[in-house]
């Protein structure tokens, strides 16, 4: 890993060619779930447990047929904030997974934030958590660019955003940008193929792009769009200049949104959004741009006495032709639903917190096929981070 600063047209040819490396990789992905198991719902709250077991993220590899385990580490996780907590290299050599909160040593009976993130090296036998760094805020979200050799936390209460060089194992912290106050950052992500990060801003109602020159974001934004209430997960399409974003909503029982974004059009602009249920969490495009997921919580993570309260999530299924949305098909999956993500092009997980279950689809035409399902004991999933995404 490189731990010098490249020029804007430096880096913008080394995020090509790392782009390119990728899409024509064959190597299996790499991916990492964090599990909680700390919080539990009790009547639509969330509450500590008293004495949980450790915080920790089980790592996979995943061969077109079932995820192979890697190891687990104990590192700290959070249920709190948006499900893309881990970012893995895109070579699947270590990975950073940061934590929102933890139990208050001062008041077990509530949740306090946490400042840290763990570098964990997956090439360790086993796998170890090699640096903890604790930055100034509780950190919500964190992105890793294609080169690994930079990375974005991002502090939504702080309306923040922390910047990482990685180099030899091992992350520096570079500074901290601001925006402005209650933006409500949420989410990063680096744009493939060049200098430029969007970011959700869950309390403004807007998706941003910012260019990146000399290791931070140009302020102000290039271009700011607006898709739905609360913005907040965020998936690229792979290489193809398309992102779809969750439009989280009020917890409300309305109908809420996901939002597909064009970032090669000139401006870049929200083109279709459609209604796919009350609360999703997370949402997941395929690589090849075909297929978007979202992960809807449905109302079931209020008090079973609200008469809206359902005691499943679902798992919603869209197809992307024409840079539009049709809704295809979905499936129920557990309480309490937090990311999705694609493994490849057809294959997708979806994560639930309430029976702490991985639940393994294949798209097969219209249809979601069930795959596979792992459970957890000692945690529910509440975050994942997929090699090179």
């Amino acid at each position: 890993m490189v731990g010098r600063r490249l020029s804007v047209g430096a880096l913008a040819s080394v995020l090509s060619i790392a782009f390119a490396a990728a899409a024509a990789s064959a190597a299996p992905p790499t991916f990492g779930i964090a599990l909680d198991p700390k919080a539990v719902l009790v009547d639509g709250d969330a509450r500590p447990v008293a004495s949980p077991p450790p915080d920790s993220i089980v790592f996979y590899r995943f061969d077109g047929a079932n995820p192979r385990p890697l190891g687990r580490v104990d590192a700290p996780t959070s249920f709190q904030g948006p499900p893309s907590a881990i970012a893995i290299a895109a070579d699947g050599s270590f990975a950073l997974a940061s934590a929102s909160s933890r139990i208050d040593a001062d008041d077990p009976s509530r949740f306090a934030a946490d400042r840290r993130v763990s570098l964990i090296d997956l090439e360790a036998t086993p796998i170890r958590v090699a640096q903890t760094i604790e930055l100034d805020a509780s950190p919500s979200s964190v992105a890793l660019d294609p080169t690994g050799t930079f990375a974005l936390v991002v502090h939504n209460q702080d309306d923040s955003v922390s910047l990482l060089s990685i180099a030899g194992g091992r992350a520096t912290l570079l500074g901290k940008q601001s925006f402005e106050k209650d933006a409500g950052p949420m989410v990063a992500a680096f744009v493939p193929g060049r200098d430029a990060v969007v970011v959700t801003f869950s309390n403004k109602g807007t998706i941003a792009l910012f260019d990146l020159k000399d290791g931070r974001l140009v302020m102000p934004a290039v271009r700011e769009m607006s898709a739905g209430i609360h913005p907040t997960s965020l998936s690229l399409c792979g290489t193809t200049g398309l992102a779809v974003v969750a439009n989280y909503g009020n917890v409300t029982g309305d109908g809420d949104t996901i939002s597909l974004i064009d970032l090669a059009a000139t401006p870049a602009r929200v083109v279709d959004t459609i209604t796919v249920g009350p609360s999703p969490e997370g949402v997941g495009c395929a690589p090849d741009g075909r297929h978007a997921a979202a992960a809807v919580q449905n109302m079931s993570t209020v008090s079973p006495r609200d008469p809206q309260y359902v005691s499943r999530s679902k798992l919603v299924l869209l197809r992307i032709a024409a840079r539009r949305f049709t809704r295809i098909a979905d499936a129920d999956i557990g309480g309490w639903a937090q990311g999705t993500a694609f493994l490849d092009d057809r294959t997708l997980f979806a994560q639930s917190v309430v029976d702490r279950t991985l639940h393994l689809f294949r798209v097969d035409g219209r249809t979601l096929v069930r795959r596979d399902a792992i459970s957890y004991r000692d945690g529910g999933p509440v975050s994942f981070g997929v090699a090179g995404r």
